[in-house]
Protein backbone atom coordinates (compact mmCIF):
# COMPACT_ATOMS: atom_id res chain seq x y z
CA UNK A 1 0.00 0.00 0.00
CA UNK A 2 1.37 3.35 -0.97
CA UNK A 3 2.42 5.78 1.72
CA UNK A 4 1.39 9.40 1.61
CA UNK A 5 2.20 12.35 3.80
CA UNK A 6 0.26 15.59 3.64
CA UNK A 7 0.48 18.91 5.41
CA UNK A 8 -3.04 20.27 5.74
CA UNK A 9 -3.75 23.99 5.50
CA UNK A 10 -4.01 25.72 8.89
CA UNK A 11 -7.46 24.91 10.24
CA UNK A 12 -7.32 25.77 13.92
CA UNK A 13 -6.59 29.14 15.50
CA UNK A 14 -6.74 29.44 19.27
CA UNK A 15 -7.19 32.80 20.96
CA UNK A 16 -5.74 33.39 24.38
CA UNK A 17 -6.89 35.78 27.06
CA UNK A 18 -4.66 38.45 25.49
CA UNK A 19 -6.83 38.39 22.36
CA UNK A 20 -4.07 39.07 19.84
CA UNK A 21 -1.76 36.28 21.02
CA UNK A 22 -3.20 33.68 18.66
CA UNK A 23 -1.67 30.29 17.94
CA UNK A 24 -2.49 28.46 14.71
CA UNK A 25 -2.18 24.71 14.19
CA UNK A 26 -1.98 22.51 11.10
CA UNK A 27 -2.16 18.74 10.72
CA UNK A 28 0.56 16.32 9.72
CA UNK A 29 -1.17 13.26 8.25
CA UNK A 30 0.51 9.94 7.54
CA UNK A 31 -1.04 6.63 6.41
CA UNK A 32 0.78 3.49 5.41
CA UNK A 33 0.51 -0.29 5.40
CA UNK A 34 3.56 -2.54 5.81
CA UNK A 35 3.17 -6.10 4.54
CA UNK A 36 4.58 -8.75 6.81
CA UNK A 37 6.01 -10.52 3.76
CA UNK A 38 5.94 -9.91 0.03
CA UNK A 39 2.64 -11.10 -1.42
CA UNK A 40 1.19 -11.84 2.01
CA UNK A 41 -2.15 -10.71 3.39
CA UNK A 42 -0.96 -9.87 6.90
CA UNK A 43 0.16 -6.30 7.51
CA UNK A 44 0.78 -3.47 9.92
CA UNK A 45 -1.41 -0.42 9.28
CA UNK A 46 -0.29 2.95 10.62
CA UNK A 47 -2.50 6.04 10.76
CA UNK A 48 -1.18 9.34 12.13
CA UNK A 49 -3.00 12.68 12.32
CA UNK A 50 -1.34 15.25 14.58
CA UNK A 51 -1.85 19.01 14.91
CA UNK A 52 1.28 21.13 15.22
CA UNK A 53 1.66 24.91 15.72
CA UNK A 54 2.61 27.25 12.88
CA UNK A 55 4.74 29.02 11.92
CA UNK A 56 7.48 26.58 12.87
CA UNK A 57 10.38 29.01 13.13
CA UNK A 58 9.74 30.69 16.48
CA UNK A 59 10.62 29.53 19.98
CA UNK A 60 7.02 29.19 21.15
CA UNK A 61 6.07 26.89 18.29
CA UNK A 62 9.24 24.86 18.73
CA UNK A 63 8.58 24.32 22.44
CA UNK A 64 5.08 23.04 21.71
CA UNK A 65 6.20 20.92 18.76
CA UNK A 66 9.02 19.24 20.69
CA UNK A 67 6.71 18.35 23.58
CA UNK A 68 4.02 16.91 21.28
CA UNK A 69 6.53 14.85 19.31
CA UNK A 70 8.20 13.50 22.46
CA UNK A 71 4.85 12.55 23.96
CA UNK A 72 3.54 10.72 20.90
CA UNK A 73 6.73 9.19 19.50
CA UNK A 74 9.36 9.32 22.26
CA UNK A 75 12.29 11.54 23.18
CA UNK A 76 14.46 10.02 20.47
CA UNK A 77 12.28 11.70 17.83
CA UNK A 78 11.93 15.12 19.49
CA UNK A 79 14.67 16.76 17.41
CA UNK A 80 13.02 15.75 14.10
CA UNK A 81 10.45 17.69 12.14
CA UNK A 82 6.89 16.36 12.61
CA UNK A 83 6.91 14.73 9.17
CA UNK A 84 10.29 13.10 9.78
CA UNK A 85 9.20 11.85 13.20
CA UNK A 86 6.00 10.26 11.87
CA UNK A 87 7.84 8.46 9.06
CA UNK A 88 10.79 7.33 11.20
CA UNK A 89 8.55 6.06 14.01
CA UNK A 90 6.41 4.09 11.54
CA UNK A 91 9.50 2.54 9.94
CA UNK A 92 10.80 1.53 13.37
CA UNK A 93 7.48 -0.07 14.31
CA UNK A 94 7.39 -1.91 10.97
CA UNK A 95 10.83 -3.39 11.69
CA UNK A 96 9.64 -4.52 15.12
CA UNK A 97 6.46 -5.96 13.59
CA UNK A 98 8.36 -8.08 11.09
CA UNK A 99 10.96 -9.21 13.61
CA UNK A 100 8.25 -10.24 16.07
CA UNK A 101 6.13 -12.21 13.61
CA UNK A 102 8.21 -13.66 10.78
CA UNK A 103 9.46 -16.68 12.71
CA UNK A 104 5.96 -17.52 13.92
CA UNK A 105 4.36 -17.11 10.52
CA UNK A 106 6.94 -19.44 8.98
CA UNK A 107 6.02 -22.06 11.58
CA UNK A 108 2.31 -21.65 10.83
CA UNK A 109 2.93 -22.02 7.12
CA UNK A 110 4.90 -25.22 7.66
CA UNK A 111 1.87 -26.59 9.48
CA UNK A 112 -0.32 -25.89 6.46
CA UNK A 113 -1.63 -22.45 7.33
CA UNK A 114 -2.20 -20.10 4.40
CA UNK A 115 -3.24 -16.92 6.23
CA UNK A 116 -4.21 -14.30 6.78
CA UNK A 117 -3.57 -14.90 10.48
CA UNK A 118 -5.57 -12.45 12.67
CA UNK A 119 -2.86 -12.09 15.30
CA UNK A 120 -0.31 -11.33 12.60
CA UNK A 121 -1.97 -8.06 11.58
CA UNK A 122 -1.19 -5.05 13.77
CA UNK A 123 -2.73 -1.60 13.98
CA UNK A 124 -1.22 1.65 15.26
CA UNK A 125 -3.18 4.89 15.32
CA UNK A 126 -1.92 8.20 16.72
CA UNK A 127 -3.86 11.43 16.99
CA UNK A 128 -2.93 14.78 18.50
CA UNK A 129 -5.32 17.71 18.70
CA UNK A 130 -5.91 20.98 20.47
CA UNK A 131 -8.96 20.84 22.73
CA UNK A 132 -9.33 24.55 23.49
CA UNK A 133 -7.86 27.31 25.60
CA UNK A 134 -8.43 28.49 29.15
CA UNK A 135 -6.95 31.73 30.45
CA UNK A 136 -3.31 31.64 29.24
CA UNK A 137 -3.27 27.86 28.68
CA UNK A 138 -3.54 25.90 25.42
CA UNK A 139 -5.05 22.46 26.06
CA UNK A 140 -3.85 19.53 23.96
CA UNK A 141 -4.68 15.81 23.91
CA UNK A 142 -2.51 13.03 22.44
CA UNK A 143 -4.17 9.66 21.81
CA UNK A 144 -2.67 6.32 20.79
CA UNK A 145 -4.43 3.06 19.95
CA UNK A 146 -2.48 -0.11 19.22
CA UNK A 147 -3.37 -3.69 18.45
CA UNK A 148 -0.51 -6.19 18.39
CA UNK A 149 -2.42 -9.44 18.62
CA UNK A 150 -4.37 -10.91 21.50
CA UNK A 151 -7.92 -10.37 22.69
CA UNK A 152 -8.02 -6.61 22.32
CA UNK A 153 -6.01 -3.49 21.63
CA UNK A 154 -4.95 -0.79 24.01
CA UNK A 155 -5.74 2.92 24.20
CA UNK A 156 -3.60 5.63 25.79
CA UNK A 157 -4.28 9.33 26.33
CA UNK A 158 -1.99 12.15 27.44
CA UNK A 159 -3.06 15.68 28.27
CA UNK A 160 -0.73 18.62 27.79
CA UNK A 161 -1.09 22.22 28.94
CA UNK A 162 1.03 24.86 27.21
CA UNK A 163 1.70 28.42 28.29
CA UNK A 164 0.26 30.37 25.37
CA UNK A 165 3.01 33.03 25.40
CA UNK A 166 6.14 30.89 25.74
CA UNK A 167 4.90 27.50 24.51
CA UNK A 168 6.33 25.96 27.68
CA UNK A 169 4.77 22.66 28.73
CA UNK A 170 3.30 23.08 32.21
CA UNK A 171 4.33 20.10 34.31
CA UNK A 172 2.61 19.11 37.54
CA UNK A 173 5.32 20.75 39.65
CA UNK A 174 4.86 24.01 37.69
CA UNK A 175 1.16 24.24 38.49
CA UNK A 176 0.65 22.84 41.98
CA UNK A 177 2.08 24.07 45.26
CA UNK A 178 4.32 21.99 47.50
CA UNK A 179 2.25 19.58 49.55
CA UNK A 180 -0.46 19.16 46.89
CA UNK A 181 0.28 15.45 46.53
CA UNK A 182 -0.70 14.83 50.15
CA UNK A 183 -4.22 16.16 49.53
CA UNK A 184 -4.61 15.01 45.93
CA UNK A 185 -5.30 11.38 46.79
CA UNK A 186 -8.23 12.37 49.00
CA UNK A 187 -9.71 14.66 46.35
CA UNK A 188 -9.26 12.13 43.56
CA UNK A 189 -10.88 9.36 45.60
CA UNK A 190 -13.73 11.69 46.54
CA UNK A 191 -14.56 12.48 42.91
CA UNK A 192 -13.71 9.13 41.28
CA UNK A 193 -17.33 8.11 40.73
CA UNK A 194 -18.89 11.52 40.19
CA UNK A 195 -21.74 11.18 37.70
CA UNK A 196 -21.76 7.36 37.84
CA UNK A 197 -24.68 5.26 38.98
CA UNK A 198 -24.26 2.30 41.33
CA UNK A 199 -23.81 -0.21 38.49
CA UNK A 200 -21.05 1.72 36.74
CA UNK A 201 -18.97 2.62 39.80
CA UNK A 202 -15.26 1.99 39.32
CA UNK A 203 -13.50 -0.76 41.24
CA UNK A 204 -9.86 0.12 41.80
CA UNK A 205 -6.73 -1.97 41.43
CA UNK A 206 -4.90 0.38 43.82
CA UNK A 207 -5.49 1.38 47.42
CA UNK A 208 -5.04 5.08 46.73
CA UNK A 209 -5.09 7.27 43.62
CA UNK A 210 -2.08 9.54 43.21
CA UNK A 211 -1.73 12.53 40.87
CA UNK A 212 0.12 11.23 37.81
CA UNK A 213 1.02 14.40 35.91
CA UNK A 214 -1.57 13.61 33.22
CA UNK A 215 -3.99 16.50 33.68
CA UNK A 216 -5.94 19.18 31.84
CA UNK A 217 -6.66 22.67 33.20
CA UNK A 218 -10.16 23.91 32.35
CA UNK A 219 -12.89 26.29 33.49
CA UNK A 220 -14.58 23.67 35.67
CA UNK A 221 -11.37 22.59 37.39
CA UNK A 222 -8.46 20.23 36.79
CA UNK A 223 -9.09 16.82 35.24
CA UNK A 224 -6.64 13.97 35.85
CA UNK A 225 -6.58 11.14 33.30
CA UNK A 226 -5.68 7.51 34.10
CA UNK A 227 -5.06 5.05 31.31
CA UNK A 228 -6.12 1.43 31.04
CA UNK A 229 -4.81 -0.72 33.92
CA UNK A 230 -3.27 2.32 35.61
CA UNK A 231 -5.78 2.32 38.49
CA UNK A 232 -8.57 0.01 37.32
CA UNK A 233 -9.30 -2.99 35.09
CA UNK A 234 -9.36 -2.78 31.28
CA UNK A 235 -13.16 -2.80 31.18
CA UNK A 236 -13.27 0.70 32.72
CA UNK A 237 -11.17 2.13 29.88
CA UNK A 238 -9.52 5.54 30.22
CA UNK A 239 -10.71 7.23 33.43
CA UNK A 240 -11.06 11.01 33.87
CA UNK A 241 -11.43 12.50 37.36
CA UNK A 242 -12.38 16.16 37.69
CA UNK A 243 -11.35 18.05 40.82
CA UNK A 244 -13.66 21.11 40.83
CA UNK A 245 -12.14 24.57 40.59
CA UNK A 246 -13.07 25.69 44.10
CA UNK A 247 -11.42 22.57 45.58
CA UNK A 248 -8.24 22.67 43.53
CA UNK A 249 -7.69 26.44 43.83
CA UNK A 250 -6.02 26.35 47.31
CA UNK A 251 -3.33 23.97 45.98
CA UNK A 252 -2.22 26.03 42.98
CA UNK A 253 1.15 27.76 42.96
CA UNK A 254 1.35 31.52 43.34
CA UNK A 255 0.88 33.01 39.90
CA UNK A 256 -1.38 30.19 38.65
CA UNK A 257 -4.48 32.40 38.90
CA UNK A 258 -6.84 30.22 36.92
CA UNK A 259 -9.82 30.56 39.23
CA UNK A 260 -9.59 34.11 40.61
Amino acid sequence: MKRFLTIAIPAVMLLTACGNDAVSFKSVVYDNAFALEDGGKDSLTVSIDIEYPVPAGNKRSQNITDAITASLFGNAYAAMTPAEAASAWADSLAAEYRESNMELIEMLKKDGGKGPFPAMSWTADKKGETTGTFKNVINYKATTYTYTGGAHGGAWEANMNFDSKSGKLLEQEDVFAEGFEKQAGRLLMMHLNDGRDEESRISLLVDEIEPNGNFSIGPDGVTFTYNQYEIAAYVFGVIDILIPAKEIKPYLKIGMNFYD
